[in-house]
């Protein structure tokens, strides 16, 4: 089966710092990820800042430079793509970003912004372009009205509708969805997350999600990949990541998720320690310093990302379980 967007021991790699007197040094954003999309899908990734998901989100939608690996879409590796081939797949994989603040021209009305990647594509002509952009309001849950509007009159939530509108507008298969909660008001952020879940059983549409909500995941993902550091630590199906974590990792990630028992909000548990320096990461298993499993081999050898059930894999010397 050919898979909608397949990335293949992708790295993403930046030079940063350097001077007069100093020399650049390079931060390894991302190391040989390998993750699948299929078509109406949804896969998480899920990590602390620093993690390197927006790198890896931002090297799929072709906007950062793949240092090496491969990214295909539909098969065609993209870094072979030719001029046009490019201009449909960018059709086909849109992409809604954290801030809607800063995401939306200020300058333009509302029917500008929902219009322009039809416009850009050259879809229909500017009556059914038109239409299209009073169709999305509808869909999102926005009056019709709202095109004759300006970004400042909307609200934060409002401006998250008005932006995932303008992703849909050329009927893309993917949507790239990094952090799209972050900036809202949990109030907000759940009626955002329903809209999703809407969308995807209304359209079919795959979604590529960026998040460390894993509230937010659960309620939203078919697949789960945690990455730390660069490195994808744990794949695995939703239900069986949450139920059965096998990397200490993604263990600590679902245990600082508040619950709910006893009849009162439980706290969740915080990952001790901080996230190292991309410059200067630990040797072995990047997450050793922070993880009370850890022994010498997991200080001097990198684990391999394998198999411990059906479509779960893990990075990790000593996992807490063989999932069943």
């Amino acid at each position: 089966m050919t898979h909608l967007i397949e990335a293949d021991n992708l790295s993403v790699r930046f030079a940063v710092g350097g001077g007069l007197f100093r020399a650049k040094r390079e931060v390894q954003a991302v190391s040989d990820v390998s993750l699948t999309l299929n078509a109406g899908e949804t896969l998480a990734l899920v990590g602390e800042s620093g993690s390197g998901k927006t790198s890896f989100a931002r090297a799929l939608l072709g906007l950062s430079p793949i240092s090496s690996g491969t990214v295909r879409f539909e098969g065609r590796d993209l870094a072979a793509m030719s001029a046009q081939d490019r201009q449909t797949m960018r059709r086909s994989v849109q992409a809604v970003f954290q801030d809607p603040f800063g995401s939306l021209d200020p300058r333009l009305p509302i029917s500008a912004i929902i219009g322009e990647p039809l416009r850009i594509h050259g879809i229909g002509t500017a009556r059914e372009r038109d239409a299209r952009v009073a169709e999305l309001l509808e869909l999102v849950g926005l009056p019709a009205t709202a095109k004759s509007r300006y970004p400042h009159q909307f609200s934060g939530g409002q401006r998250q509708r008005i932006a995932i509108a303008r992703a849909l507008a050329p009927k893309p298969r993917v949507i790239v969805a990094d952090e799209p909660l972050s900036a809202l008001d949990v109030s907000i952020q759940s009626q955002i997350l329903n809209l999703f879940v809407e969308l995807r059983e209304r359209t079919g549409i795959a979604f590529f999600l960026i998040s460390h909500d894993l509230a937010a995941v659960h309620h939203l993902a078919d697949r789960v990949a945690a990455l730390y550091l660069g490195r994808v630590v744990e794949s695995a199906p939703r239900d069986a990541l949450y139920s059965h974590p096998a990397h200490p990792y993604t263990r600590a990630l679902l245990d600082s998720v508040p619950r709910i028992g006893m009849g009162k909000r439980v706290p969740g548990h915080a990952l001790g320690g901080e996230i190292p320096s991309p410059l200067a990461p630990p040797p072995g298993c990047h997450f050793h310093p922070r993880c009370r499993f850890a022994t010498e081999r997991c200080k001097a050898e990198v684990p391999t990302l394998r198999p411990i059930a059906t479509d779960h894999l893990t990075a990790c010397h000593h996992p807490l379980l063989e999932a069943a």
